[in-house]
Parts: C-alpha cells; sequence; structure tokens
C-alpha cells in the first residue's frame, strides 16, 4: 500500500514536472513567433518595394522589350510587372473617380515596368547601384521609389525587433528559472531516497543516472506537448491574422522548435545533475 502511494506520488510530480516545462517552453514559442513575425516582416518591406522605372513617350514596344530581357537576368530582380500607358490611366482614372483622359484631352503618364528586388540587393547602396544602372538604358526616363517611406517603415519594424529580442531574453532567464525550480522542487521529495542510496554505498553516478534519466525523459515530454500546441497555433493564426501566412517559414519555425527542444533537454538535465549532487554532498540532517 505504501509502495502504491509512492509511485503514485512519483507520477504526480513527473506529471506535474512535464506540465509545468512545457507551459515555459509554450510561453518561449509564442515570444519566438513575435521575434520570427518581426524579422519577416522586415524580409517582406524589402521584397514588396517597389521600384518603377518609367519610358520616354515614343519609346517602341521593341525598345521596352529590350530593356526587359536585360533586367531579367539581373541577379537582384523578384519580379518584374510592365504597365502600358493605358493601363495606368485606367488604375490612375479609378483612383481619382473621373477619366481624366477625356478631361485633358491626353493621355500624360508613361509606360513603365514595376520591379521588385530580392531582399539582399534591397540596401542603399544596392539601390543606388540598380537606378543608375537603369537609367543607363535607352528610352528610360526616369527611375523612382519611395525610399523615405520605406526607411522610416524599416526602422520601425527593426526597434520592434529589437524589442521582441530584449523580451524574449528576460523571458528566456525566467525560463532557465522556472525550470530548474520545478526539477529543483520534485528531486526535493526524493532527497531521503537520494541520501539513502548514498549511504548504502552506491556511487554518486548510479545515483545521478536515473534522476538525470528522468529529468531528459521529462524535457522531452514537456517539449512534445509544447510543440503539439504550437503547431496548432501555427495553423490557427492564418484564420484571426490572415497576414501570419505571409511571414510563415518553415525553416525558421523548424529551428525554433529544435531550439526549445535542445533548451528544454539541457536546463533538465542541468537540474537533475546539480540538484542530485547537491543533496549528495550534504550531510543527513540538513535535509530535514
Amino acid at each position: 500500500m505504501v509502495s502504491t502511494t509512492i509511485k503514485r506520488k512519483k507520477k504526480f510530480s513527473y506529471a506535474f514536472s512535464i506540465i509545468s516545462i512545457a507551459m515555459v517552453l509554450l510561453m518561449m514559442g509564442l515570444f519566438g513567433f513575435l521575434v520570427l513575425a518581426s524579422q519577416n516582416m522586415e524580409t517582406y518591406l524589402k521584397e514588396n518595394m517597389v521600384v518603377q522605372v518609367f519610358f520616354d513617350a515614343d519609346a517602341s514596344m521593341e525598345e521596352v522589350a529590350k530593356v526587359q530581357q536585360a533586367i531579367v537576368v539581373e541577379p537582384y530582380l523578384k519580379s518584374i510587372t510592365y504597365v502600358s500607358k493605358e493601363q495606368a490611366a485606367k488604375e490612375f482614372s479609378n483612383e481619382l473617380g473621373q477619366d481624366f483622359v477625356n478631361f485633358l484631352g491626353f493621355n500624360p503618364l508613361m509606360a513603365s515596368f514595376q520591379i521588385k528586388l530580392n531582399q539582399e540587393y534591397n540596401t542603399p547602396a544596392g539601390l543606388l547601384f540598380i537606378e543608375q544602372s537603369l537609367r543607363n538604358h535607352a528610352k528610360v526616363s526616369e527611375v523612382s521609389y519611395h525610399q523615405n517611406a520605406y526607411d522610416l517603415a524599416q526602422k520601425n519594424v527593426q526597434s520592434i525587433a529589437l524589442i521582441f529580442v530584449f523580451l524574449a531574453a528576460i523571458f528566456g532567464i525566467i525560463a532557465i528559472v522556472l525550470i530548474h525550480n520545478t526539477v529543483r522542487l520534485n528531486l526535493y521529495a526524493q532527497r531521503f531516497i537520494i541520501k539513502s542510496m548514498q549511504l548504502v554505498g552506491a556511487k554518486p553516478w548510479f545515483i545521478t543516472k536515473p534522476f538525470v534519466w528522468q529529468g531528459i525523459k521529462n524535457g522531452f515530454w514537456g517539449w512534445v506537448i509544447a510543440w503539439v500546441l504550437l503547431v496548432n497555433l501555427n495553423q490557427f493564426l492564418p484564420l484571426i491574422f490572415p497576414e501570419w501566412a505571409l511571414f510563415n517559414r518553415a525553416e525558421a519555425l523548424g529551428l525554433l522548435y529544435v531550439g526549445l527542444l535542445i533548451l528544454g533537454l539541457l536546463i533538465s538535465m542541468s537540474s537533475s545533475f546539480f540538484t542530485t549532487r547537491k543533496y549528495l554532498y550534504k550531510r543527513l540532517e540538513d535535509l530535514y
């Protein structure tokens, strides 16, 4: 009867430890989501800033096609869209709510390319080089992009990312402390068992090994629970925030999940090891 009670207490303490680790890892995973979202937002801004290349009014379709052929082989290009004079006039009329071409009697707009860049080329130096390169093409009259608006948006996103990283670091320290205390409390209930094994002649590693192994298992199962919750949350978020799908990067999420696994295993394992050793080197009367 006593043995059954002890086993039940052990199972309860292990379950409590696993759930505690899972909740801490879940909290860290949520902050990881925020950090990844801020980083992906910066990438999104870089890859969706439009560089407009305007042509002279007398540029022929052959000359425009020749410029396009030269641009499509450039490594900085992510996408290129041709906008004719007629299409530009139609879109501008829709924005104004009236047909300005009939009002003016002519179409003053120019045909253009709308170019999006790969993010690694979207830097001040890269944009300056690309602008100069595009201006060298025949029949190109102007190259424009909203650099100031982009710089402001990027600065704000980077500031938010730094805040999230700072908060994640703080909560990481809190997570380490919480998991360590959970493991320590779990082993506190077994301190007399640890000391008794030592008194009957068991070697320190022989005593420590099962508690470290149990800590590894608790950390793993805590991670499994946190991982299942995070995966389901990641699937659910686009239903509330459709933009989340734009920032969903499988590689980054995979690294986050692996990082949480390593964090859970290392903290549980090291906490079990050092706590067990602590009780081994304490005097019997100090355990009371």
